[in-house]
């Protein structure tokens, strides 16, 4: 058990180096994945909104075309805008900003 912060020993310079060095890495390690995490998840719905607003390009059918432009354009952004809001979340819950 851990002795109360008024009994603790004031903690030296380089052990207080030491501890804001591994805060500093856990910290970075952190935003890598978020970042790894997050950044793939946008990557993807910004492909998948990109291919159906190819595709209504490219097919001949105009109800399929329509349909597949709002849908890309919904779901693309849709996705893309519920990523960053989930990612937003997840650095707020990790103490990252």
């Amino acid at each position: 058990m851990e002795a109360p912060l008024w009994h603790r020993p004031k903690p030296t310079i380089e052990e207080r180096a030491q501890e804001l060095e591994r805060w500093e890495r856990e910290t970075r390690r952190q935003k890598r994945a978020l970042y790894l995490r997050y950044g793939t998840e946008y990557a993807v719905w910004f492909v998948i909104g990109l291919f159906l607003l190819f595709w209504s390009f490219h097919t001949t059918d105009p109800r399929y075309a329509k349909l597949a432009l709002w849908g890309g354009i919904g779901v693309g952004d849709g996705g893309m805008l519920l990523a960053l809001i989930r990612a937003r979340k997840e650095a707020e819950r990790c103490g990252l900003l």
